[in-house]
């Protein structure tokens, strides 16, 4: 049976390679993507909505997904790291209610709030798998270095709630799994300003997916809860 699959975070660099990926596998259906601008992907796979986690309205845009048969992968490769106006705190001095407040909406509370709208979907499918980005960095006991509060500490709550909702999923369905899963550190706007202090390998977008494509493949239920690395090697919380 062919797959559909929904990926929020179509525009960038990760959430892209996700969608050109999915969208030359024979086995894919649909792909419905989810990004602040509708997307220009020329397939007919491909059912482009504006869905931005900041606009309420937004979420109505997502009541024609829910009329899908069924949905076998979500994929949020969503995420923040810095703006113009948001940079990563080295410090307490740093740490602002505002940055603090935007940093999460975008990597906890919109990721989470877009799975309880896509739910009912959710509950008719068999076997969904629900594929969240995440960061090494969030792990609390991996934390030697410090620093960067908002997003360590979203990623750390966003990890909290793949776990709250793996345990929730199986009352559904015992087939359902959810994880998160590190994509290594990847050429993208997110990532630029600070690649200079990288010494670790450093992947492009397609290499990142095609690694973290092959560890979603091989996933089952029992790992629901975990976050895996771009090799599949479980991430301590």
């Amino acid at each position: 049976m062919k797959k559909n699959i929904l990926i929020a975070g179509s525009s960038g660099a990760i959430g892209r390679e996700f969608t050109k990926f999915y969208s030359d596998d024979e086995d894919t259906a649909k792909i419905v993507t989810l990004s602040r601008k509708k997307n220009d992907f020329d397939h007919k796979k491909i059912l482009s909505i504006e869905f931005d986690y900041s606009k309420e309205e937004t979420f109505n845009n997502l009541d024609e997904i829910l009329e899908l048969e069924s949905i076998s992968t979500i994929i949020v490769a969503t995420g923040i790291l810095h703006t113009d106006q948001i940079k990563p705190e080295k410090s307490l001095d740093a740490i602002s209610s505002e940055n603090l407040k935007k940093v999460f909406h975008v990597n906890v509370f919109g990721p989470i709030l877009l799975v309880k709208k896509l739910l009912p979907l959710i509950k008719k499918s068999q076997g969904v798998k629900i594929i969240f980005l995440t960061a090494r960095v969030g792990s609390i006991s991996d934390n030697e270095l410090g620093g960067w509060y908002s997003y360590r500490s979203s990623k750390s709550a966003l990890n909290m709630m793949i776990k709250n909702l793996s345990i929730e999923l199986k009352r559904f369905n015992k087939n359902h799994t959810a994880i998160g899963i590190h994509p290594g550190t990847v050429k993208s706007g997110l990532s630029e300003p600070f690649l200079r202090f990288v010494k670790h390998d450093i992947f492009s977008p397609s290499e990142s997916v095609q690694l973290m494509t092959q560890v979603i493949s091989k996933i089952s239920p029992k790992d629901s809860g975990r976050c895996f690395d771009f090799l599949g090697k479980v991430i301590g919380h």
